[in-house]
């Protein structure tokens, strides 16, 4: 009698624990493709989203793999073999590529707004004293030549007006120090260092005002992923935006991040985090919902079509966009109002 009452009790038991849990799942992994290493400021977020533990809040895991410059990621996101599941891709290169048929979408920018500044020789002191000298690019339609064709439009200057030499992205500050270029298109903390050598280089331009409207990079991926994985594009969407929204009210948060991360020049020249830090967000540089608005999709079409870039039609905004993804990873993280991104 004890036996039965005992086996009755275990069964009981059984039904109301349910059946045992198996081992946790493991968290799905996005490997995302950076342009460059050390990580510019603007860049912090992916790798904050990291330190803070979001994406392991979101229930993903995140590898990040650094590439020389944005053409090489692109290169590596539409690759089979680089093993990227996304990529953080110069708007102009994501949007040509879509329209060649690379199989990208875009799903999330945390910064559309073109964070660069021309920073210029001593004796150039403004736009329309670039006819005649020399601009370091990294090549004709890359980042950095869009961005100045957009500070020659400021001073009525066409791209014959000037003279062009190839530099790659870490090599911009020491040409321009060296006098091998006269003007280049660099982040913000790269123009404060280079003034820490030579305090008489000139800022020309800031690009986010120069041209608010072309789309400075976005995240990528592959159509075919962003359908297989949605919730985990979603997540790592998602845990952006978290990140992005913190980091505006955390800058110690972000300045350790910068200092594990980033260029060693912070260690031994705080001052220059914080100033860029400061810029950025007196700026708001950084988005905080999915921050890919229609106008500057279009916009960057039309820069596109202009430069004579495209062989038919310009991507559509819904073609060019994983709009699900979008939804989702905005669901996810709440919406930021009034908002200004769509």
């Amino acid at each position: 009698m004890k036996r039965c009452a005992l086996w009755t009790a275990v069964v009981f038991l059984a039904v109301l624990l349910g059946p045992a849990s198996g081992p946790a799942r493991a968290a799905e992994k996005i490997v995302v493709g950076m342009p460059v290493s050390p990580p510019n400021v603007i860049h912090l977020p992916v790798l904050y989203a990291l330190d803070k533990g979001i994406y392991k809040k979101n229930g993903i895991e995140v590898e990040v793999k650094y590439f020389r410059g944005g053409v090489a990621a692109q290169r590596a996101v539409v690759s089979a073999q680089s093993g990227l599941d996304a990529g953080w891709i110069p708007g102009s290169l994501a949007l040509i590529g879509i329209a060649g048929g690379s199989g990208q979408k875009l799903f999330h920018s945390f910064g559309h707004l073109n964070e660069a500044q021309a920073a210029a020789a001593p004796d150039i002191d403004s736009p329309a004293k670039l006819k005649g000298r020399t601009v370091g690019i990294e090549g004709r339609g890359g980042y950095s030549h869009l961005g100045i064709l957009r500070v020659l439009e400021m001073a009525g200057l066409k791209d014959s007006d000037v003279n062009y030499i190839v530099t790659a992205p870490p090599a911009r500050v020491p040409y321009l120090l060296e006098g091998k270029a006269d003007a280049v298109v660099i982040h913000v903390e790269q123009v404060l260092m280079a003034q820490l050598k030579n305090k008489n280089i000139k800022v020309i331009a800031n690009l986010w005002k120069a041209d608010p409207l072309q789309l400075y990079a976005a995240m990528t991926a592959s159509e075919e992923k962003l359908k297989a994985r949605k919730n985990a594009f979603a997540a790592f969407a998602a845990s952006l935006m978290e990140s992005t929204r913190a980091i505006y009210k955390d800058k110690a948060g972000l300045r350790a991040t910068a200092l594990k991360h980033s260029f060693p020049a912070f260690k031994k020249n705080p001052e220059i985090f914080d100033q860029t830090y400061d810029v950025l967000v007196k700026e708001r540089l950084w988005t905080v919902n999915n921050g890919l608005p229609r106008k500057v999709i279009d916009a960057t079409n039309q820069l596109n079509v202009d430069m004579k870039k495209y062989k038919g039609a310009p991507p559509a905004f819904e073609k060019a966009l994983a709009l699900d993804v979008m939804e989702a990873a905005l669901k996810k993280a709440g919406e930021v109002t009034p908002n200004t991104e769509k």
